[in-house]
């Protein structure tokens, strides 16, 4: 397994000074990024080939969050490529190695022009499968319905990434701006799923909608089309 210490920060934190989750996903976007470096699988070696990673799904679970100045180990590993898909785990623990966040991926290689995913993508050594107790079960697909319209975004410059589409970290964002901050106040969230449907680009507008249950469904749609499906659950502080 691939591991990374990391301290949390003052720009990581939210105002509980904890790990807001969109730093969670950025930092184990960061260290998947370098493992998959390390192993000849990164961005600079799909560019050669016109490709890019793609993440479709996302299940994190959530046991304690990271506070302000903490040292947290990030441990990442590949899973068994299954046709198009390639799973990755995460874990997360802490400086007395207890596991406090686990998560589960899945991705895929696209063309970079065609935005075709690719099956066996040529010129790509096949990636090498670890295992681990922690590792939690892949993501299944998101279910529900959320029907109140309760945002709408339209993405920026800043908000796209090096593929050339809105960052996976930063749908989290979208979600997070969905409750106001004395709903954190009062909660902290337990865990997320996430099905990455569609890619969004600079200039689309994002209608972002909510069930406002308990788990909570959260959807984005461009032009009546679902881009992102999510299901939270929350923790009583």
């Amino acid at each position: 397994m691939y591991k990374e210490k990391v301290q949390v920060t003052s720009i990581d934190v939210d105002q509980n000074l904890e790990l807001r989750l969109s730093s969670l996903f950025k930092l184990m976007q960061s260290v998947a990024s370098n493992h998959a470096e390390s192993i000849k699988a990164g961005h600079w070696e799909l560019f050669e080939h016109n490709l890019l990673w793609v993440v479709i799904r996302m299940e994190v679970k959530i046991y304690r969050t990271p506070i302000l100045d903490e040292v947290i180990t990030i441990g990442t590993h590949p899973g068994v490529t299954r046709s198009f898909i390639y799973p990755r785990y995460f874990e997360i623990y802490d400086s007395k190695g207890k596991l406090i966040i686990a998560a589960s991926s899945m991705w895929a290689m696209i063309n970079k022009d065609t935005r075709r995913v690719m099956v066996k993508p040529e010129g790509i050594k096949p990636i090498k499968p670890e295992s681990d107790k922690d590792d939690l079960p892949l993501p299944e697909k998101v279910s529900g319905e959320a029907n109140l319209l309760v945002d709408k975004r339209k993405v920026k410059y800043t908000e796209i990434d090096l593929n050339g589409h809105l960052n996976n970290t930063q749908y989290i964002e979208f979600i997070l701006d969905t409750h106001e901050p004395d709903f954190y106040k009062e909660n902290r969230i337990a865990s997320i799923s996430i099905n990455y449907d569609k890619e969004i680009k600079y200039g689309d507008e994002v209608s972002i909608y909510s069930d406002k249950n308990m788990p909570e469904v959260v959807k984005g749609s461009v032009n009546g089309t679902t881009n992102f499906t999510a299901k939270l659950e929350y923790e009583k502080r």
